[in-house]
């Protein structure tokens, strides 16, 4: 697999981004396109198309906070899923980059407790913090999260550190704060 990253909306793959973000998340875990087209430009975002054999397979897109990463958000192309592209691409991202963040819905339905088997069967731990992440959008209120991380517990300083990046930077491009 081939992980290309994106810095701009003059890209020759924004569009396949773009589409696959749409169809992927829910309208209040999305920023708005000039929201993403924003964020783009940050050094610690990064904006990555996975390909295979030429063929455009999912998104990864994830912030790089020096001591852990953060995977904000991770889909397949539509006609692709089932087919194991997530939990290849999730095992080739954690090989080599320590500590990553990531967040599920809380386990509370067969959707939500199928994706945390699907996190916790590539070694990632479910973490007790309560947490609400912050809405993109003005139209909508943050929603409970639950935290997990790959390969070990956080301590509560770590929690801190991300939950304060969550808010001050990553946020910093949705409606709230354009």
């Amino acid at each position: 697999m081939e992980f290309i990253r994106i810095k701009s909306n003059d890209s020759i793959y924004f569009d396949d981004v773009m589409n696959i973000y749409k169809v992927s998340f829910p309208i209040f875990e999305q920023r708005t396109i000039e929201n993403q087209i924003d964020v783009l430009k940050d050094d610690k975002y990064n904006c990555m198309v996975v390909h295979e054999n030429n063929e455009l397979v999912g998104i990864l897109l994830y912030w790089d906070l020096d001591t852990f990463k953060y995977i904000e958000h991770l889909a397949i192309s539509p006609s692709l899923r089932g087919k194991n592209y997530g939990s290849r691409i999730l095992k080739d991202f954690c090989e080599n980059n320590g500590t990553i963040i990531l967040e599920i819905d809380p386990p509370i339905d067969d959707i939500s407790i199928k994706r945390l088997r699907f996190y916790s069967n590539l070694e990632f731990k479910l973490q007790e913090f309560e947490h609400i992440h912050p809405p993109y959008r003005k139209d909508y209120k943050g929603h409970k999260l639950k935290i997990m991380s790959f390969n070990r517990d956080l301590s509560k300083d770590e929690y801190n550190v991300f939950n304060v990046f969550l808010k001050e930077r990553i946020m910093k491009y949705s409606e709230h704060n354009s």
